[in-house]
């Protein structure tokens, strides 16, 4: 499987498997994005999909100007997003204006509301998406973590077999 990543006018192959072929013209991109949409990607796929997309846009945009404008512009687009769902004007969104405007805030309104007075605040919303990264990030790191632990057992048990190796060869002599 191969993902195409195609920013600032450049465009990388991303291998993730055993296919490695360019998606050329819209219908091939599109069938390309259904493919990609009927995956099933592991945790350590996505992570490694994700440092191939944070590499590639490194190479591209080396001061990150890109990636904090747009940061900024999905911050000023959670806060547009909340001010129309705010149908009352006073701040916060209840559960009703969430169910209404904001959906997938809806469905995890008791998560997102930390203070529990059955009301969003924008605040609220901002802490509920810090927390999502965070936790990304953590699952992340564990899966690193994971294969450094692998890695080290791996390592461990090729030097003890060949220990063991070693020491037979030296008791047929």
């Amino acid at each position: 499987m191969s993902f195409n990543v195609d920013a600032a006018g450049k465009t990388n192959f991303i291998a993730a498997g055993s296919v490695d072929r360019p998606v050329a013209g819209e219908e091939a991109a599109g069938d390309g994005m259904r493919q990609t949409l009927n995956l099933n990607f592991s945790p350590e796929n996505r992570e490694k999909i994700r440092k191939a997309l944070d590499d590639y846009a490194k190479s591209v945009d080396q001061d990150h100007d890109r990636i904090e404008e747009r940061r900024r512009a999905m911050q000023e687009s959670l806060k547009e997003r909340f001010l129309d769902a705010d149908n009352d004007n006073d701040g916060t969104i209840d559960r009703q204006e969430a169910t209404e405007k904001l959906p997938q805030i809806a469905r995890l309104f008791s998560q997102v509301d930390t203070n529990q007075d059955g009301v969003i605040s924008l605040e609220e919303l901002q802490d509920a998406q810090s927390r999502a990264a965070e936790r990304r990030n953590a699952a992340e790191a564990a899966i690193e973590a994971q294969k450094l632990q692998a890695t080290d057992a791996s390592a461990a048990t090729k030097s003890k077999s060949k220990q063991a190796s070693n020491n037979s060869k030296k008791r047929t002599y």
